[in-house]
């Protein structure tokens, strides 16, 4: 065996394991391929190995004629990491699948506050795949927080503001009013001017002055 490759699905989603990522795994596990008779290599003893790391969502092994062991992988996409008051911590995937660790770091909106996995998978992944699913606000949350009453504020990266969201649900409506406040007013007053930004409420954005 000449060596491992290493072939994702999707290249955008590389970054989260790499081949030497894999191969080092494998060593960990006394299934480095490499250097052994292609004959003696156990393809279904790599992907049961596979199968134990949480970013994985599909896998296979197969050799080739010219005597590498492939690895074929699908990542799971986490868009959301949830960090909550009770010590909880865990990433979510686009399908809502919980994801307990990824080694590599991820630049993805965090959840903190009072969150349950239950509210997480039922609530909040409705929130974030709204926000990835929309380049401005993709590009401006950066932190969800969940109060005890799970009331939803968001934290911007850009403006030293605080939104309220409020209950969830109603997300198309309630950022479409964020978005016409944040073109018609803060650009026009300044993005620092409020301390608070509450889109809550129907027809109506409140703006708390710092």
């Amino acid at each position: 065996c000449k060596g491992v490759r290493l072939e994702i699905r999707d290249s955008l989603e590389t970054g989260y394991m790499t081949t030497a990522d894999v191969v080092t795994l494998l060593k960990k596990n006394g299934l480095d391929p490499t250097g052994r008779l292609i004959d003696e290599v156990n393809c279904r003893s790599i992907e049961k190995v596979l199968d134990e790391v949480p970013i994985i969502a599909s896998r296979e092994c197969y050799k080739t004629l010219a005597g590498y062991v492939v690895v074929e992988g699908e990542w799971r996409r986490p868009i959301l990491r949830v960090i909550s008051d009770s010590g909880d911590s865990f990433y979510l995937d686009e399908q809502g699948e919980v994801v307990e660790h990824i080694a590599r770091p991820t630049y993805i909106p965090v959840a903190t506050g009072h969150i349950s996995r239950d509210f997480a998978r039922r609530e909040l992944l409705i929130l974030a795949q709204y926000l990835r699913a929309d380049e401005l606000w993709n590009a401006q949350i950066e932190q969800i927080y969940v109060t005890p009453r799970e009331e939803i504020e968001l934290v911007p990266r850009v403006g030293n503001h605080t939104i309220v969201l409020g209950r969830p649900g109603n997300y198309a409506y309630k950022f479409d009013k964020l978005r016409t406040f944040y073109t018609k007013g803060l650009s026009q007053v300044g993005w620092d001017r409020y301390g608070r930004i509450n889109i809550d409420y129907s027809n109506q954005v409140i703006g708390t002055k710092k």
